[in-house]
């Protein structure tokens, strides 16, 4: 049986670099579990696990969700997308550096609805203002080139995403 500390809202299998046993059996065991009640985010200390559950979890992207994430640092709350986008975006406005988040999976798992789910929060968060929106409409509407990009064929599928 997984150990479930609480550390403020955070369960520590929210990480599972909090795992006791670090088994091949037991990291598959609490993603699992963790899919099972809708939890698909979950961290591996700085990176974040995400797992489509092949269905819409309206909760996690709603406008609340939203600023429940602006500003917060990553470990504070529950492993969310929102939570990564919000740490790379914090790092480019007081690093004044390009920040890259690399998404990567199978094909089907979710790596273009991820992509917009980050530019979706950027563009909720970023602020107002002329030059501000143009720039959001145009990472928005970049979309369709990611996925022109994505329309490759593989070995293994004819239509591939990244």
């Amino acid at each position: 049986m997984m150990e479930s500390k609480r550390l403020g809202k955070r369960n520590a299998l929210d990480d599972l670099v909090m795992l006791d046993d670090v088994r091949e059996e037991k990291i598959l065991e609490s993603l699992r579990n963790r899919y099972k009640s809708d939890q698909i985010y979950t961290n591996i200390g700085p990176v974040l696990i995400a797992i489509n559950p092949f269905k819409m979890i309206a909760s996690l992207y709603t406008p609340a969700r939203v600023r429940e994430y602006k500003g917060k640092k990553f470990f504070e709350l529950p492993p969310h997308v929102y939570a990564l986008a919000d740490e790379s975006y914090s790092s480019m406005i007081s690093f004044r550096e390009n920040q890259c988040v690399i998404i990567s999976g199978e094909s089907g798992s979710g790596k273009t609805e991820t992509s917009k789910l980050i530019m979706q929060y950027i563009a909720a968060v970023s602020g107002k203002g002329s030059g501000v929106q143009r720039v959001k409409e145009r990472m928005l509407s970049s979309n369709p080139l990611l996925e022109a990009f994505g329309n490759a064929k593989t070995l293994r599928n004819n239509n591939s995403s990244r």
